[in-house]
């Protein structure tokens, strides 16, 4: 019977397997022409030689080859769009162009989902999705996540000997300023907390003994017990619930975080301009990037990433006639010479062109004043003439 149920459950898990792998196959219906060879017979009749009258004409059935047209038809099946087939096992696999992610796999065409063990998560300075690991019991005090269920000690912390189940343990915060905090004690990375009666001297990164005269120049910035800075430290923003994660998010350390992502190519997402500002000549347009002014070209790179950096067109280079919208009283020291060298061209081919006109018409002049010798004219006539009447 054990052995029954294991073949049954491995036949259902192979057909739903396979049923899976088709939902990304699409059909289509394909007409295929082709010129196939044939032999055909045809009947001619057969005229007898005119030597021959007495015979008749006879029919004759002969057989010939040619071509002939076939139309088949057949439905194929192929990767809907948005999917193409991937190894020796032809399955059809979504794309993303843009890739995912580390630790996260295209689960659907240009979307990512994060792998078993990770989280989604959106990086604060460009916007970029990430995973990021799960650790189902939080973290102690001073670690973070590093992998599934594995925590580390954070940057600038010590583990401190292991407590409760005697695996994990916090990681306290390491101060080397003011003598590891003598007369006080380390709430954080570098921040020392002096301990009552005592205040923090900046002059000589220490925790010093308050007396009457420092007491009077004391302001309250400069008294921070430790447990007040550990009751503010440990203030932690409202966090949601899973009620109030919509469809398609996961509640994750108070956060509602999406399931499913764009696809990304990793590299960090372009500011908008009007954040960032614009380089010279430049200005920042509806989309979000900055193009060039009225007046100016963008220069060509070789490097893709370069910035974008705009020059003067050649013809408002040399005559700085276009000025650009952020010129100011910007001209070209040639300007003044190009303008007057072309004006003179200009009047000397006016000028010339005058003078050649009046040469023609001066030469056209006397043949107009000379006789105008006789044209010869022919008319035509349906006039006839006898030989003696012809006059030539």
């Amino acid at each position: 019977m054990k052995n029954i149920c294991a073949v049954l459950c491995l036949w259902l898990c192979m057909l739903g397997t396979s049923l899976a792998a088709r939902e990304n196959y699409c059909e289509r219906n394909v007409t295929t022409r082709t010129l196939v060879p044939v032999t055909k017979q045809r009947t001619v009749i057969k005229q007898p030689s005119k030597w021959k009258l007495w015979k008749k004409a006879e029919k004759i059935t002969e057989f010939y080859n040619t071509h002939e047209e076939q139309i088949s038809y057949k439905v194929i099946s192929e990767c809907c769009p948005g999917y193409s087939q991937v190894g020796e096992s032809g399955l059809c696999e979504p794309v993303c162009e843009r890739g995912c992610p580390a630790h996260a796999s295209c689960v659907a065409p240009q979307r990512c989902q994060c792998t078993t063990g990770y989280i989604s998560a959106v990086a604060h300075r460009d916007g970029s999705h990430y995973c990021e690991p799960i650790c189902e019991r939080s973290c102690p005090a001073g670690t973070h996540c590093v992998a599934p269920n594995t925590c580390e000690c954070k940057p600038g912390h010590q583990p401190l000997p292991p407590t409760g189940d005697g695996v994990s343990a916090p990681c306290a915060p390491v101060c080397q300023v003011g003598d590891g905090c003598a007369n006080g004690q380390c709430v954080d990375v570098e921040v020392c907390a002096c301990n009552r009666g005592y205040f923090w001297n900046a002059e000589s990164n220490s925790c010093q003994l308050r007396n009457d005269d420092t007491m009077m120049k004391l302001t309250s910035d400069d008294v921070t017990e430790p447990e007040e800075y550990l009751s503010k430290s440990s203030s932690t923003p409202t966090a949601f619930t899973a009620a109030d994660c919509e469809v398609g998010f996961i509640l994750y350390a108070g956060e509602c975080r999406a399931e499913f992502f764009e696809s990304s190519d990793g590299r960090a997402k372009e500011q908008h301009c009007a954040q960032t500002g614009c380089g010279p000549h430049q200005s920042c347009d509806a989309l979000g990037k900055c193009s060039c002014n009225a007046g100016y070209v963008e220069e060509e790179s070789e490097d893709a990433n370069a910035k974008l950096s705009c020059r003067r067109g050649l013809l408002e280079q040399l005559l700085s006639i276009d000025q650009a919208a952020d010129d100011e009283n910007e001209l070209n020291t040639l300007t003044i010479p190009i303008v007057g060298v072309a004006s003179g061209a200009l009047l000397v081919i006016v000028i010339v062109g005058l003078v050649t006109g009046m040469r023609r018409r001066r030469k056209q002049e006397p043949n107009d004043s000379l006789p105008k010798e006789p044209v010869l004219q022919c008319e035509y006539t349906q006039k006839s003439y006898d030989v003696d009447e012809w006059v030539p």
